[in-house]
């Protein structure tokens, strides 16, 4: 399925320096994640019960709520406080404000 924004992704950089801890960290959740939307399909197709099907939704959205508030905290942390220090402050103000209303 197709976002409704017609914008292209802006990855300037990537949250973390390559080979960081963080990057490893965010990689091995994302695959655990990818790992609890596959058992999700699977118990769609055994026919489980909707409400564990249900639980087990929920706990992957969590997880992906928890994954996305790290990744804008990394963010703000290198991305923002790097283009304040080489005077891009206002335009990065103006991004971060549109990952909020659009992340929240």
């Amino acid at each position: 399925m197709k976002s409704k924004s017609t914008k292209k992704s802006q990855s300037k950089k990537s949250p973390a320096p390559e080979g960081a801890p963080e990057k490893e960290a965010y990689v091995r959740r994302a695959r655990r994640i990818e790992g609890q939307v596959q058992a999700i399909s699977r118990m769609i197709e055994e026919e489980r019960y909707c409400v564990d099907i249900l639980m087990q939704v929920r706990a992957a959205r969590s997880a992906l709520k928890s994954l996305s508030i790290e990744l804008l905290e990394s963010h703000t942390n290198h991305c923002v406080r790097e283009a304040f220090q080489s005077n891009n402050g206002e335009k990065t103000i103006q991004e971060l404000l549109e990952v909020f209303k659009t992340y929240s």
